[in-house]
């Protein structure tokens, strides 16, 4: 069993207690302990229930100008298949370690770090032997482990508290429903380039276990999942999927091993996660980045393709072209001169390994939106990826 920290460590947010809360304010922003006179707990807008943790708001009282008045808290999901899934990726401390070693370096705007804890641990991905033990399983122990998530995966008893900058007045958020539009889509392009190109070819990143593999590393085992259980529900699910659209399917689930080394590749810092609503467009027309819980260490094509995919609308598709122009355009804009087939092999892995994502989300993981009790994030997304996947691209 993993050790647990000595200090005490808030799991939830009816566990923050004001002596917490104030001595993580007081190491990350110099004032007095005593300086914090009370901490309130409130719902965000939202409710804070995010399909990966739970969050809300504290309210702060102190006698300190350098204390903000109020902060977000964040802290693992309640439900175990869930926190699971998330634990497998190391994503709630990997956050954490995110806005403590590499948060302060990102040239662009983002929450600022005011404090965490967390126990102490590793991963709970599969090292390289237990990787490919899982990977040559037979196929029905792989649908087996599908779905009795936590039999393999188990939660751990593990505790994690992150405190950061109140962003919910900055600007506006807009999710997978009602996406961005072209011009805003390309001002969080020029947010990832000047990220993508600060940390290019940055060797701090080599090593740092801020960062784990970005996809998965048992893709034998996503795939089989994919084939043998997902696609048939998206089938069966989706009117508009017919023959054209089953084979890219199915040559996205075919190709995730190759795209998993492709998107591994160590070339920047990236984001991981710049999905619509993790972005807030604020009136002066900058671009925040939001949740960082599975920051890596890999390919820019990875965020590319990953908020094109989220963003551009299935009938907009070639917005698409000009847009990664947009991005090339920004890159060389920070010197550095990334060449377009290399970024294409990217965006188009990421295409496919986030088309597996999806397909899975429907079989294993529960991906219903927050905001609508039927539908699941793959019922906007996957129609966009698959015209993505079927779109020829500008060379």
């Amino acid at each position: 069993m993993r050790k647990r920290a000595r200090e005490f460590v808030p799991n939830s947010p009816g566990e923050v207690t004001l002596d917490w809360a104030a001595s993580a304010l007081s190491q990350t922003t110099g004032c007095p302990i005593d300086a914090v006179r009370s901490v309130a707990v409130e719902p965000l807008s939202t409710g804070g229930q995010g399909m990966t943790g739970q969050t809300v708001r504290l309210r702060i009282d102190a006698d300190d100008p350098r204390v903000p008045a109020s902060v977000v808290a964040k802290f693992a999901a309640t439900d175990p298949q869930t926190r699971a899934l998330v634990e497998s990726y190391d994503s709630y401390a990997r956050e954490i370690r995110f806005y403590q070693r590499f948060a302060s370096r990102v040239p662009v705007a983002t929450p600022r770090y005011f404090g965490a804890s967390y126990d102490p641990g590793t991963s709970g991905q599969p090292g390289p032997i237990a990787s490919r033990f899982i990977d040559a399983l037979p196929a029905a122990v792989k649908l087996w482990m599908s779905r009795n998530v936590t039999k393999y995966l188990r939660p751990s008893n593990r505790r994690y508290a992150l405190l950061i900058e109140d962003m919910g007045s900055a600007g506006a958020i807009y999710d997978l429903v009602n996406p961005p539009n072209r011009d805003q889509i390309a001002l969080a392009l020029d947010a990832l380039a000047t990220v993508h190109a600060t940390f290019w070819d940055d060797s701090s990143l080599a090593g740092d276990d801020v960062f784990e593999v970005l996809v998965t590393s048992t893709p034998n085992l996503f795939s089989t999942v994919a084939t043998r259980r997902s696609l048939p529900i998206a089938m069966d699910r989706y009117d508009w999927c017919g023959p054209t659209e089953a084979a890219l399917l199915a040559d996205a689930v075919n190709g995730l091993a190759q795209d998993v080394k492709t998107l591994n590749r160590p070339m920047t810092l990236v984001h991981g996660d710049p999905r619509s609503d993790n972005l807030i467009y604020t009136p002066e027309g900058t671009v925040i980045l939001l949740d960082w819980a599975v920051v890596g260490h890999g390919h820019p094509g990875w965020d590319v393709g990953y908020l094109l995919s989220s963003c551009v609308q299935s009938d907009q598709i070639e917005q698409a072209d000009s847009l990664v122009e947009h991005y090339l355009a920004s890159m060389e804009s920070h010197g550095v001169g990334l060449d377009r087939a290399t970024l294409q092999e990217g965006i188009m892995a990421s295409y496919r390994a986030v088309t597996v994502q999806q397909l899975l989300a429907l079989a294993v993981f529960d991906g219903r939106l927050d905001d609508a009790e039927d539908a699941e994030l793959a019922d906007f997304w996957l129609p966009r990826l698959v015209a993505g996947l079927g779109h020829r691209w500008s060379a």
